[in-house]
């Protein structure tokens, strides 16, 4: 070979080499500058939320993408969250119970349609033909457990005794309803098929067996190595420690799972590769359940969110844990934390740091919302309009809930104190949802503020006779006869 000819080579070979390093380089760079961003985003939730403790994962492809642990498991002794340190994930507990009942599907030992009453007896009539999607889909129309206190002294037996004296909240299948007193059923269904404790039979079928890191207690001050405290603000309005809940084991199905961040997302590949459910089941267990009068999206026991065509499923915990995964995206995220100072919405912050990601996935709702804000500032009303009317063109549009858009815009501008744009935008409302009792409401409302006592009375009186707002068209109409007698 001549010379000349090695030396061409050469720098052949050395410009492929910095091609390659290149190119590794930019992605590790672009990398960097995105977990950086994650990481900034995830200290300033904890700041503006006063979160003790953090613990974030974010699974891209097979690969861990972004993994650190923020902050404090036990705040009076300093502890910082670290990997063995165990979580409580509250009511994340239920699509793990919605895996169980796939699995007995599957199985063969255990429907959809089949009514609770054939593996409990002794229910009330009125409970006996609801029906096992029922209570996966929150639809059961059954009294909530939960309304009847907490604590020790509330026994399996007089939840139950209790419950049973209630009368159905609606008819079962009607509508997406949050009920403790669901899972309290399944657990006792998982429990009668299999033979076993709920907490073995999950350890067993989805855990590989860990029992160290992994199981059930619903007792956030029974002691347990390594497991973080958990803090909220609901009972004082000040950060304490986590008062006792619906202890007892029967609620386990509910609330009760414990769990170090790594063993989720063991659960989590084992769920993408296949190994919990069969790809056809887990398509089932995801689809969107058809309530009878209501337009809620919602599976069997998981949430499904959509971003901008992005499909996503997960649940959350209590406020403060969260799991969700985009399958397309091969995408999954996992927030754990052990309490908040101040309320926020979890789900958007997992939205957030989808966002930082992926572009391409973002809330259309919210980049809706404050388009047509800007709109209304900058243009008027007549202007809004237009846009509003547009919205049905756009590829995304599914994802939109226009009424809730128009509704969070109007309390914008009532809260800015700019009432006569507030009532404009009320009033459109009710002409694109005329048989909505909550757009009612919330123009009698803006009626009220501005001491319309007759326009308020008569738009709260509309809400009423449309089905009602949970009582608070009802007790607006109480305060407006007695500031009428005054």
């Amino acid at each position: 070979m001549l010379v000349n000819e090695k030396l061409i080579m050469k720098k052949q070979y050395q410009f492929l080499l910095y091609f390659l390093l290149s190119i590794v380089f930019n992605v590790s760079g672009q990398n960097i500058a995105v977990q950086k961003q994650i990481e900034d985003y995830i200290l300033e939730v904890q700041q503006q939320y006063e979160v003790p403790g953090i613990s974030l994962c974010v699974i891209k492809g097979d690969e861990v993408f972004y993994k650190k642990n923020f902050g404090f498991a036990n705040i009076e002794h300093s502890v910082p969250i670290k990997k063995t340190s165990i979580f409580r994930v509250y009511s994340l507990t239920k699509p793990i119970i919605a895996v169980t009942v796939f699995q007995l599907i599957e199985q063969g030992k255990l429907s959809l349609e089949d009514a609770i009453s054939k593996y409990i007896k002794g229910l009330p009539d009125s409970w006996k033909d609801i029906q096992v999607k029922h209570l996966l889909t929150h639809s059961s129309g059954l009294p909530d457990m939960r309304v009847f206190g907490s604590g020790a002294e509330l026994t399996e037996q007089s939840a139950k005794e209790k419950a049973f004296k209630e009368s159905m909240r609606f008819s079962k299948g009607e509508r997406y309803d949050y009920n403790q007193t669901n899972f309290w059923l399944l657990h006792r269904i998982i429990e009668k098929i299999t033979g076993e404790k709920l907490a073995d039979f999950i350890a067993k079928n989805q855990f590989e067996g860990e029992r160290t890191n992994v199981f059930f207690s619903s007792d956030s001050k029974q002691i347990v190595k390594n497991r973080v405290t958990s803090y909220f603000p609901f009972a004082t309005g000040t950060m304490i420690i986590d008062l006792p809940t619906i202890e007892g084991d029967y609620m386990f199905a509910a609330n009760g799972l414990n769990i170090t961040l790594d063993e989720l997302v063991k659960w989590d590949k084992r769920l993408k590769e296949n190994k919990l459910l069969k790809p056809e089941t887990k398509m089932k267990m995801w689809e969107t359940f058809s309530y009878t009068a209501s337009d809620k999206v919602f599976g069997y026991s998981w949430n499904k969110i959509t971003r901008n065509r992005h499909d996503s499923y997960g649940f959350t915990g209590s406020l403060i844990t969260a799991y969700r995964i985009f399958p397309k995206d091969k995408l999954s995220i996992f927030l754990l934390s052990n309490g908040l100072g101040k309320i926020y919405d979890i789900d958007t912050v997992v939205d957030k740091i989808a966002n930082i990601i992926d572009k391409d996935i973002y809330n259309v709702q919210e980049q809706t919302f404050y388009k047509l804000y800007q709109i209304l500032e900058d243009k008027g009303l007549a202007d809004f309009k237009k846009s509003y009317k547009t919205l049905n063109e756009l590829p995304n549009y599914n994802e939109l809930n226009l009424e809730e858009m128009v509704n969070s815009l109007g309390y914008t501008f009532l809260r800015n104190q700019e009432l006569q744009k507030a009532i404009q935008l009320f009033t459109f409302n009710t002409q694109q949802y005329p048989n909505s009792a909550n757009v009612y409401d919330s123009l009698g409302e803006a009626y009220l503020i501005q001491n319309e006592l007759k326009l308020a009375e008569k738009n709260y009186q509309k809400a009423i006779a449309l089905g009602g707002t949970n009582g608070n068209a009802k007790e607006m109409l109480v305060r407006i006869q007695a500031k009428k007698k005054k």
